[in-house]
C-alpha cells in the first residue's frame, strides 16, 4: 500500500479505498493478475516477521469490512510466525541464547517493528493471543499455519492455531520433523523434503480457497 503508516493506524474510509484502487490498478499492469486475478478471493502468506503482518492486515481486513470490497481475503498462510509475548514458551525457553535465538537481536526487531510509544512483546501486532483482542478469533479467515521442529517460534505459533480452532476457524498446523525456522524458503534448503513438501502443501491449501468450482487452476 502507499503512503506509509505505524503498526496500528487507522485509515479513514476515503483513504482504505485509494489504496483498493492503488491494489485494483496494479492488476490492471500485471498481465497475469488481469487475466487470473479474483480480487474476491486473496490469500495472505507471510514468512517470519512477515507472517505478523500478514495475520495483523487480515485482522484489519476483518475490521474494515466492506470497505475493503471488492478485495476480500478469503485465507491466510503463515509460514513460522515471528510470534512473541511477554510469556516465554517452553520453545523459547530451551533454544534460548542458540544459534536460533538470539534473544537480543529479536529484541531489537520488535523495537524496529513498533512504535516507541507501543514497544510491548504483547503487543497485538506481535502476540495474536492477548486477551479481549479484537475482533474475535472466531472472525478470522482461515488459516495454514507452517512451524518447524526446531524452530524457537514453534510454540507460540501452534498456540494460535489451537486458538483459532477452538473458536471452529478452519486452522490447520503443519509441523516439519527437522526442521529449523525458514526452512521453506532459504536458497541453501530449498532442495530438501521438507521444503519440497510444504510447498507442496501451501500450493493445496492455496488452491482450496481461490479456485472456481468449474475453473480449477492447474498452475
Amino acid at each position: 500500500m502507499s503512503g506509509a503508516r505505524g503498526v496500528g493506524a487507522e485509515f479513514t474510509k476515503a483513504e482504505v479505498q485509494r489504496h483498493i484502487v492503488d491494489a485494483i490498478g496494479a492488476s490492471v499492469v500485471e498481465p497475469w493478475l488481469a487475466a487470473h486475478g479474483d480480487r474476491s478471493r486473496c490469500v495472505l502468506l507471510g514468512v517470519s516477521c512477515g507472517a505478523n503482518i500478514a495475520d495483523y492486515v487480515a485482522r484489519k481486513a476483518v475490521e474494515a469490512g466492506k470497505l475493503f470490497d471488492p478485495v476480500k481475503v478469503v485465507a491466510q498462510v503463515l509460514m513460522y510466525p515471528f510470534f512473541i509475548g511477554s510469556v516465554p514458551t517452553e520453545s523459547e525457553k530451551k533454544l534460548a541464547n542458540t544459534y536460533f535465538y538470539d534473544k537480543e537481536m529479536c529484541t531489537l526487531a520488535w523495537k524496529l517493528f513498533l512504535p516507541e510509544e507501543e514497544l510491548s512483546l504483547d503487543h497485538p501486532a506481535g502476540n495474536p493471543l492477548i486477551p479481549d483482542r479484537s475482533p474475535p478469533l472466531k472472525l478470522m479467515p482461515p488459516t495454514l499455519t507452517i512451524v518447524a521442529e526446531h524452530d524457537w517460534m514453534r510454540d507460540r505459533a501452534i498456540a494460535y492455531s489451537e486458538a483459532l480452532r477452538n473458536v471452529n476457524v478452519v486452522a490447520p498446523v503443519l509441523e516439519y520433523k527437522d526442521a529449523v525456522h525458514e526452512f521453506a524458503n532459504l536458497d541453501i534448503l530449498l532442495k530438501t523434503p521438507q521444503a519440497q513438501a510444504c510447498a507442496e502443501d501451501i500450493v493445496i491449501w492455496v488452491k482450496k480457497y481461490i479456485s472456481r468450482r468449474d475453473n480449477e487452476f492447474s498452475y
